[in-house]
């Protein structure tokens, strides 16, 4: 590996700023914005995830420098989330590409989408699942469908309250089990039963087993990636929610998810689409190595400095606890998954780690009995947190801890980057107490005194993402405002 990179460090990148401004400014006004595009074609659709970057941005910047630099061979993803970037750039022959994310599920999904499975061989393991999980459910069939009754019946357990079934739904379960004559493990979390109704706990967890018993472990991720979709759609979350939200009590007890069908269902939509990559992939001509590391972007200790030729990102919008909350999201699915199952550099995470993965992201921990001091290089940044200071000083402080997050990231990214290599940041510009935060403008200003010389910037609303496009700033019941309903795309040259 340190042969590669000192032989890639030797290849010179060429300043294309005039060939990027005239080819970019030639495009329709509404081009980026990818109207009547299927954006989850492929593995882009195997698993949903929040604020996903749609694929064909980073398809056309992608072909575009392409047309330009011959040089091209190392892609980097800083916030890998879904993993979009890295799959285009697998796709578009890059000798390597690099992925980083904090998020166990990221860090899975992006690993599963970039190992392409022949579709004769996928087919005959998941002929093979599927006859194992259904021997097994008709073996306790009985036993399964008597669940609901014991809790509800025999113990007398609302399955709507937090206490009860709510609070000791593994320790009611194994007992249940173990009066059966069967021992079973369930996610030692503390609230399992106010997320999972009965049945759907015991279905759940013989899915499980039998994925644990696959032997080959690219297999096994695809299906532990299938089975995540699987425990977030038989979950109790609300619909449509990407922070974790519980139905109504009422909708709970009328809701019986259909468990094994659910997993049937997603297992054939997610062959389809890995069929239709492996189409793609023969076409490679590059043998592309992908490397995704669980590095804070404030580090970065696994990408090595001076190595990386282009960067296409789309980083978190704000501090998670008020915007696109990616734990939260991931939460229900880690708590089932068997990390250490799935890579051998993943380890598997308390209750606790799991549920503290949004206080490690940007803006993510904040001082708020300090005084309020602002250090950054941007007068735009400057003058907005006045005004929401003036309405409220913490939630200006919360707001100023990310940006110095984004800045720490912005200058170690920044290093990893060879001289004339392009960024292209892909950021929404949100409303915080009625301000609105002009990201892509502070963006340009924290970036020079790191040499970057800004280049143009590509305009793009957001149809698909996967976020609320309003919200309430005011905390006030009734009283919304837009949140986000397009994107400015940030380009970067790094001048020295």
């Amino acid at each position: 590996m340190e042969i590669a990179t000192k032989k890639e460090n030797t290849v010179t990148l060429k300043n294309i700023d005039d060939e990027l401004k005239e080819t970019y400014g030639n495009l329709p006004l509404d081009y980026w914005d990818f109207h009547g595009w299927n954006v989850r074609e492929n593995v882009h659709g195997l698993h949903n995830y929040p604020a996903t970057m749609v694929f064909p941005i980073t398809r056309t910047i992608l072909e575009t420098h392409k047309k330009f630099e011959n040089n091209l061979n190392t892609f980097f993803d800083p916030y890998m989330g879904s993993g979009t970037g890295v799959v285009e750039a697998f796709i578009a022959d890059f000798s390597t590409v690099y992925g980083t994310d904090l998020n166990p599920l990221a860090r899975l999904m992006g690993r599963v989408k970039t190992n392409p499975l022949e579709p004769s061989w996928l087919s005959s393991e998941i002929t093979s699942l599927l006859d194992n999980i259904e021997y097994n459910l008709n073996e306790l069939s009985i036993i399964i469908s008597n669940f609901d009754h014991y809790v509800t019946e025999e113990l007398g357990l609302d399955v709507t309250a937090k206490d009860g079934w709510g609070k000791d739904a593994q320790k009611i379960a194994k007992e249940y089990l173990h009066n059966n004559h069967i021992d079973m493990d369930f996610p030692n979390t503390s609230n399992l039963g106010y997320w999972f109704k009965p049945v759907v706990v015991l279905e759940l967890q013989v899915i499980k087993n039998c994925i644990k018993n696959v032997q080959d472990q690219l297999v096994r991720n695809f299906f532990w990636l299938t089975f995540s979709e699987t425990v977030r759609l038989c979950s109790n979350t609300r619909n449509g929610e990407f922070k974790m939200f519980r139905m109504e009590p009422e909708k709970v007890k009328k809701f019986n998810p259909n468990v094994f069908q659910t997993f049937i269902n997603s297992l054939h939509k997610n062959e389809e689409k890995m069929n239709d990559y492996w189409k793609i992939v023969q076409k490679k001509k590059v043998n592309t190595t992908v490397r995704i590391y669980n590095n804070d972007t404030r580090l970065l200790e696994d990408i090595p400095n001076n190595s990386v030729d282009i960067l296409v990102t789309s980083p978190p919008y704000g501090d998670s606890r008020t915007t696109v909350a990616y734990g939260q999201f991931s939460r229900t699915s880690l708590e089932w998954l068997d990390l250490q199952d799935t890579f051998e550099d993943e380890q598997e995470l308390t209750e606790k780690e799991i549920r503290s993965i949004d206080s490690k992201l940007l803006g993510g921990k904040v001082d708020k009995k300090s005084e309020f001091v602002f250090n950054l290089d941007s007068e735009t940044l400057k003058e907005k947190l006045k005004q929401i200071a003036g309405v409220d000083e913490n939630r200006a402080k919360e707001v100023y801890q990310f940006y110095v997050d984004l800045d720490m990231s912005l200058g170690k990214i920044t290093s990893k980057m060879k001289r004339n290599s392009y960024q292209y940041w892909v950021v929404g510009n949100r409303t915080v107490k009625n301000v609105k935060l002009l990201t892509h403008q502070i963006l340009i200003e924290l970036g020079i005194k790191y040499g970057l010389k800004h280049v143009t910037i590509l305009n793009r609303a957001i149809p698909y993402k996967v976020m609320p496009h309003q919200n309430s700033p005011s905390n006030k019941v009734g009283e919304l405002v837009t949140t986000m309903t397009d994107e400015h795309i940030v380009v970067f040259r790094k001048e020295h």
